[in-house]
């Protein structure tokens, strides 16, 4: 290859070989200086190219830093945010699991009242069988830590707990169901009971317990004959207080020369009661009285010897003795 230059162009000569063709390519001599131009121009290009990729690079990677910087700053604080929540989770579960317990035992002894409510409603004990006891071995107590070594609670512990919690709540579920039934049972055969033992004569008549005479066959102290008497007659002086032993219908007043001054009341369930020789009436006919309302004052009217009280027990129109039904003074003890 040869240059041959010439004023304004310049002629480029390949010579293959001896006896080959020779090639001749005319250049204008601008070639020299746009060739290089147009080098330093893509040079320079591809130089600010690379310039200006590296610098877009460092701003990406400068971006893509904070970006994952503040993501770690915001996982992070999520992380922190959900072991917060899982530590009060725990603890409200282990809060949980004990009110559990408590509420069992609880339970208990409502379970053991609702027993002693049966017993006193003559209820079998047998018909009483849903009693728990907290199940120390398969729902572990929670207590206040005295000492040991802290041990982290497994994921198994933590399933475990939750699973016997559940059964825990399950079986009072159950057992409340099954404890409401009976309590209703119970507390309908005690209003019941409660209404019975408002119309059974079972306290005393006064506040005394001086007996002069009881019932059944006596020498009768005016004529010294044998004699049915049909009462209790109760030693007291004149005023002393008489009550009605049992809640009812006032259905007879008055005087007779024998009761002297009486009160006849109607309980229920042919049940009356007779108070005679009073010194004061202070019901009328008609009247509705509870158990233990002051109704007369001891007196020695009619066939009486002295201030006394009689008192009778009348069941379906047959004179029985007072004394089995006198459990109680008054109302109230």
């Amino acid at each position: 290859m040869k240059f041959i230059w010439g004023k304004k162009e310049f002629t480029l000569m390949i010579i293959r070989g001896a006896n080959r063709r020779v090639i001749r390519l005319k250049l204008p001599q601008s070639t020299f200086i746009i060739i290089p131009t147009i080098v330093s121009l893509v040079l320079i290009g591809f130089l600010l190219t690379v310039y200006f990729m590296d610098l877009n690079l460092q701003e990406t990677t400068e971006s893509l830093q904070q970006v994952n910087t503040e993501q770690e700053q915001s996982y992070s604080k999520q992380i922190a945010t959900q072991n917060s929540e899982m530590q009060k989770l725990q603890d409200q579960l282990l809060e949980f699991s004990d009110q559990t317990d408590q509420f069992k035992q609880k339970l208990a002894e409502i379970q053991k009242l609702e027993h002693v409510i049966s017993i006193m409603t003559d209820n079998s004990a047998s018909n009483s069988n849903n009693s728990i006891t907290p199940n120390s071995e398969n729902h572990p107590q929670v207590s206040q830590d005295v000492g040991g070594v802290e041990e982290p609670v497994t994921a198994d512990e933590w399933i475990a707990l939750i699973g016997n919690t559940k059964t825990d709540l399950s079986d009072l579920i159950s057992n409340i169901e099954g404890l409401l039934t009976s309590l209703t049972a119970s507390e309908q055969k005690l209003v019941e009971a409660e209404a019975l033992r408002e119309i059974t004569p079972t306290i005393w008549p006064s506040d005394s317990r001086r007996k002069n005479s009881g019932f059944g066959i006596r020498k009768d102290p005016f004529t010294s004959k044998a004699s049915m008497h049909t009462g209790l007659d109760i030693d007291g002086e004149i005023g002393d207080n008489v009550y009605a032993t049992a809640g009812g219908k006032v259905i007879e007043t008055g005087t007779h020369h024998d009761y002297g001054n009486y009160i006849l009341i109607e309980h229920s369930k042919g049940v009356q009661t007779k108070y005679m020789h009073l010194s004061k009436i202070l019901v009328k006919k008609g009247d509705k009285v509870s158990k233990g309302n002051l109704i007369g004052l001891v007196g020695s009217t009619g066939r009486s010897t002295g201030p006394h009280l009689h008192y009778e027990v009348i069941l379906n129109g047959k004179r029985v003795n007072p004394e089995p039904y006198l459990l109680s003074s008054r109302k109230d003890d």
